[in-house]
């Protein structure tokens, strides 16, 4: 039997937050885009919650929350205003692929991409995390999360760090992320870019400035492609676009802990913070997670629930239904430190402050907050976007319908690797057919 040298393959991911197979014909007029969609691509189902850190996490575990911890964006901490979210790649619970590369010895990287400050797999690691007071507080803690080559990519491209009144890093991210492919070139690398979920939380969700974001979106592209052809690498890689979820408009926000506070379970000291609680709705887009102080009791437990069933009864509060941790658990493989999910009346976004009016409607002069959201459960409105094309990938097929746990169940299949426990299977249908062993015919003398 002869056998047949596996050809080298490369990968690069990059995510393009918050898009969605609504947006591909738009995509496809776009010349970089085009050359990726020219692939294989179709609908990616999320996991709940249907936000960023959960979801970028099971790109890279297959796996969903129960499996890698990271229930939400932030984590909860009843009564912080701004809480943490998880920046830190050691909160997540199971392997990455970052980890089953370097035991493989493989080369990883990974630019803007959630919860991977502090790895300890990456090589190179120039991960997502922002210090509200500003630009010099994020660039320090930005270097601290980093890996040390990490840390020369952060020097050699601060300046183009954007900042007006929040971070902006696409631009950044595109320059760290094209210098690392000609410089490195990694045999993984993992970009996140949040042009185009900005745009649609500030703006709506189809929207000129989301056009324009796209379209800003495919320039990166462009030099993220050229950076392959420098390298020489281009030929060996398998590219891929991601994203993490859809959008809904935004139609009220509601304060659940306002309400919360009314009933005594969150009290309040003499300048309006937190003093003491029993329950705490954590705020998740448009679901709210309801958490228990752990030394409530049993009493206090059933008052928080009756008060809920309360709320899906009251017409005048928009919570539509209430969800316990076992049916999530069971439907969508989510745990947390939770009883379980209030979902929303559609277009309700649910935030943690406790202070104000309870409910603000978006035609209130008062409103000043997100157009457009996610976080609702992972079957409802449009679907996030999965699209792939290189060496290993089949030209033109469509993709009728994967989970983003899917999506790295095939990143490790394409990379040799095997995760364990996974929660996803290999996009098959999208694969090329490995090469076959020819059997060595014999000589006759």
């Amino acid at each position: 039997m002869t056998e047949t040298a596996r050809p080298r393959r490369r990968l690069l991911v990059i995510s393009v937050d918050a898009m969605s197979v609504v947006d591909v014909p738009f995509a496809r007029t776009l010349p970089h885009f085009a050359r990726i969609l020219e692939g294989s691509w179709g609908s990616a189902e999320a996991i709940y919650p249907s936000v960023t850190y959960p979801n970028h996490t099971s790109q890279t575990t297959g796996r969903t929350a129960d499996g890698h911890g990271i229930y939400a964006n932030e984590k909860v901490t009843p009564g912080e205003r701004i809480p943490d979210w998880f920046w830190d790649a050691r909160d997540i619970a199971c392997p990455t692929l970052f980890d089953l590369a370097k035991e493989q010895g493989l080369s990883t990287a990974a630019v803007g991409w959630p919860a991977t400050g502090w790895s300890p797999s990456l090589d190179i690691a120039v991960p997502e995390i922002w210090d509200r007071a500003g630009l010099e507080p994020t660039l320090a803690v930005l270097r601290e999360a980093a890996t040390p080559r990490g840390r020369e990519y952060v020097d050699r491209h601060a300046q183009e760090i954007g900042w007006d009144r929040k971070h902006r890093f696409g631009r950044f991210n595109t320059a760290v992320a094209a210098d690392i492919l000609r410089t490195d070139a990694p045999d993984v690398l993992f970009l996140h870019l949040v042009d185009v979920d900005s745009a649609r939380h500030a703006t709506g969700r189809f929207t000129a400035e989301v056009k324009e974001a796209f379209e800003r979106v495919d320039g990166w592209l462009g030099e993220l492609l050229a950076a392959l052809e420098d390298a020489g690498t281009a030929a060996e890689t398998d590219i891929a676009i991601v994203s993490d979820h859809g959008h809904v408009e935004v139609g009220r926000v509601l304060r659940a802990n306002a309400l919360l506070a009314r009933q005594g379970f969150v009290r309040l000291d003499a300048d309006g913070e937190v003093s003491s609680w029993d329950a705490w709705v954590h705020g998740c887009g448009l679901t709210g997670q309801l958490h228990l102080h752990p030394e409530a009791d049993e009493t206090t437990r059933e008052k928080v629930l009756a008060l809920v069933e309360d709320w899906v009864a009251d017409p005048e509060v928009p919570v539509q239904a209430f969800h316990p941790l076992t049916d999530m658990h069971e439907d969508y493989g989510w745990s947390g430190p939770f009883l379980g999910i209030l979902e929303g009346v559609s277009g309700t976004a649910f935030q943690n402050l406790w202070d104000g009016r309870w409910l603000i409607d978006r035609f209130d002069a008062e409103y000043e907050f997100l157009l457009s959201q996610h976080g609702h459960l992972p079957e409802q409105d449009i679907q996030a976007v999965f699209a792939m094309t290189g060496p290993s990938i089949e030209t033109g097929r469509r993709i009728t319908r994967c989970t983003v746990t899917d999506e790295a169940v095939t990143f490790a299949h394409l990379l040799g690797l095997e995760i364990p426990d996974a929660d996803g299977r290999v996009v098959e249908e999208i694969l090329r057919p490995a090469p076959v062993l020819q059997e060595a015919v014999p000589q006759e003398a």
